[in-house]
């Protein structure tokens, strides 16, 4: 019992020490629930990316019989070898061998380190030209083919040869896939508790990865639908049925969108537990591309949903549901984060995230996931600042 209590004072030193990475000089540390649930959030983003990373693309079977049930960060294993993939136009896309360690994110995590880098900077709600801007200032070209990968790179270069923000999208690779909204839950948090702004700012962000209308693509609105959820989530009176009905109300009910999801999430409803969503799952996705915005955002809803919103839960079910799994946890983990507040989380768990992310050579932004929550916790204030005062002024022309 004494080594028990000794470690648990142990973890919470680390943390402390943690939490306070960065802070400015005098300031204090947020303790409202707003702070603590856009910390929620931010840190179950990068949790989820970092634990389901080593087992991206595996199917349930070959999870269970390798780890049983996932329930820790482990290493994935290094790819063969360092490749050159010739274009037909413009440079070969990069893939790089490299060994990574425990916690570790990704190529979806470091948009959304971007996305949030400029919502810091402007200090409030952002557009695609705003986005742009992160993109050619901060990102390493050297580095592609570490985390940032070849759809990246198109983006990127297509910026620097001075391609309108919102038109680079058009030619991105990978269109229709969840890359688009993996960036895209900081939307939600400037906008926390207005899930209609956040859904109009993402069609616009979002320009930068994909385009809207085209056939079967619905990437942009998955895209809304993720940064209104994470708003909804955020409301004191959110509900795990209110978050799934604001995400539903941004897809268009046409086969392939707002349908397709609701199949899954109708699944959710009827399981008994989280395993039973395996099989129908893998069989109506068998032989998929396993990346489709649509797929992501029903399964993690899904898993959101037989979590009832705790993010713990909610990560786990995913990572372990097969296919696409840091992509899963991400929208699973991020919307539950946002409803239950950093206290949901393990503290083990986010002491490994926030200390991995320092020992990154490849990332775009070492700030940790405290950091960044700090900072768009700021840009939610300076928000609702702005709100306030508009709402004062158009009050005083109603007053008789």
């Amino acid at each position: 019992m004494r080594h028990t209590i000794w470690k648990a004072v142990i973890i919470a030193l680390v943390l402390g020490v943690i939490a306070g990475y960065g802070q400015p000089a005098g300031a204090g540390a947020p303790k409202d629930r707003m702070f603590a649930r856009i910390y929620g959030s931010v840190a179950a983003a990068y949790i989820g990316n970092a634990m389901g990373e080593p087992v991206e693309g595996w199917p349930w079977e070959k999870t269970e019989k390798t780890y049983g049930f996932l329930d820790k960060f482990v290493v994935r294993e290094m790819r063969d070898s360092e490749r050159a993939v010739p274009q037909r136009f413009g440079p070969p896309w990069m893939s790089r061998s490299y060994p990574r360690k425990p916690g570790w994110t990704e190529d979806g995590m470091e948009r959304y380190k971007l996305l949030a880098s400029a919502v810091i900077r402007k200090g409030g709600r952002i557009n695609v030209e705003d986005l742009a801007r992160e993109w050619v200032e901060k990102i390493d070209p050297s580095k592609f083919g570490y985390n940032l990968g070849s759809q990246d790179q198109v983006i990127y270069n297509l910026l620097k040869f001075g391609m309108p923000p919102w038109e680079v999208g058009r030619y991105a690779a990978w269109p229709a896939f969840i890359g688009t909204s993996k960036m895209i839950q900081p939307v939600g948090m400037v906008n926390a508790c207005r899930p209609d702004n956040a859904a109009r700012d993402a069609l616009d962000i979002a320009r930068i990865k994909d385009a809207q209308g085209l056939p079967n693509n619905f990437a942009l609105e998955t895209a809304a639908a993720i940064a209104a959820a994470t708003a909804e989530a955020l409301r004191p009176g959110a509900t795990v049925n209110s978050v799934i009905d604001t995400a539903l109300a941004q897809l268009p009910d046409v086969p392939g969108a707002r349908k397709e999801v609701e199949i899954v999430l109708g699944w959710a409803r009827k399981a008994k537990d989280w395993k039973e969503l395996r099989v129908p799952y893998a069989e109506r996705y068998h032989n998929r591309p396993i990346s489709n915005a649509v797929e992501i955002l029903g399964a993690g809803l899904a898993c959101f949903l037989v979590a009832d919103g705790r993010p713990r839960e909610a990560i786990l079910y995913a990572i372990n549901l097969g296919r696409d799994t840091d992509c899963k946890a991400y929208v699973a983990g991020g919307i539950a984060g946002a409803m239950r507040g950093i206290e949901a989380l393990p503290p083990e768990w986010v002491e490994v995230v926030e200390k991995a992310v320092l020992t990154d050579p490849h990332t775009v932004d070492k700030r940790t996931a405290r950091q960044i929550a700090e900072g768009l916790y700021q840009a939610f204030l300076n928000e609702l600042r702005k709100t306030k005062a508009a709402t004062s002024e158009a009050d005083s022309l109603l007053a008789k």
